[in-house]
């Protein structure tokens, strides 16, 4: 594959312009990927680093919000760019642990590759339901021919204000016209658990063995101090049973397996 065409790419103002260092160059450790940063501001950060290419970016107030002027017009910026993939990230709360693979590979011929948010099961204007409700913190795209998705997504969000995230409208585009341009990416890609910290609604883990991108706020420190990732996190080997079991004993076995956390409450 070609190791010119492909990049990583995130948006940042203010003081998150100046320490793109803290989880952005972090992609470095693929060589295939160049770095971009759109800087949303009236000057370059005086901080600059050098394996970072910057672009300066005049903030648009009819978005309505910083935050939210950001958000959507990431997905249009990236068509400035001469790569033909992107892989498009928050700029302080996604680290890379593990190497990727190229982009291409992970597209597989698709337009857009997401993963699921924690929470993917919602409802959603258009389609109705989804169970694959996308986390938009980390996005796959092959920019030539996702073109009229992002601006389809960006058209509606500036319709009308709801939000400051770009997320719900991305969601209710995406899963009710470009569905069959898209595919889901396992978790490890945009990993959303919660690393040795209980919050209801959320995910906790006690490791990272496997992940590949980890995208958490309120666990990046501590994932940042990881000194190790196993490249596939370790399978125990389940007991085998000795004899044949009788039927109070089948039953007790649900019962057991009923009684393990398996649903994120």
């Amino acid at each position: 594959m070609s190791e010119t065409n492909q990049a990583v790419v995130t948006v940042a103002s203010g003081p998150y312009a100046e320490r793109l260092d803290y989880t952005f160059t972090s992609f470095l450790k693929n060589r295939f990927l160049k770095l971009h940063a759109f800087i949303f501001a009236e000057e370059l950060p005086q901080r600059r680093l050098p394996d970072i290419t910057y672009h300066l970016v005049k903030p648009d107030a009819s978005f309505g919000d910083p935050m939210r002027d950001m958000y959507y017009r990431r997905l249009l910026l990236i068509d400035q760019l001469e790569e033909e993939f992107v892989l498009l990230v928050d700029n302080s709360d996604v680290v890379c642990l593990q190497a990727i693979p190229e982009l291409p590979a992970v597209l597989r011929g698709a337009g857009l590759g997401a993963c699921v948010e924690h929470l993917g099961s919602r409802y959603v204007t258009g389609q109705g339901y989804t169970s694959e409700y996308i986390n938009c913190g980390v996005t796959f795209w092959h920019t030539p021919t996702t073109r009229q998705m992002r601006q389809d997504v960006v058209a509606r969000g500036r319709a009308r204000f709801r939000s400051v995230e770009d997320q719900l409208t991305f969601n209710e585009v995406v899963q009710t016209r470009y569905y069959d341009q898209m595919i889901i990416l396992p978790c490890q890609y945009n990993y959303r658990a919660l690393l040795n910290r209980r919050l209801r609604g959320w995910p906790t883990v006690h490791h990272l063995d496997g992940v590949l991108l980890y995208h958490c706020a309120m666990c990046i420190d501590e994932a940042k101090k990881l000194t190790s990732i196993a490249a596939r996190a370790s399978l125990p080997p389940l007991e085998p049973d000795k004899t044949p079991l009788s039927d109070w004993e089948k039953f007790w076995r649900k019962v057991q397996l009923r009684l393990r956390p398996h649903i994120v409450k």
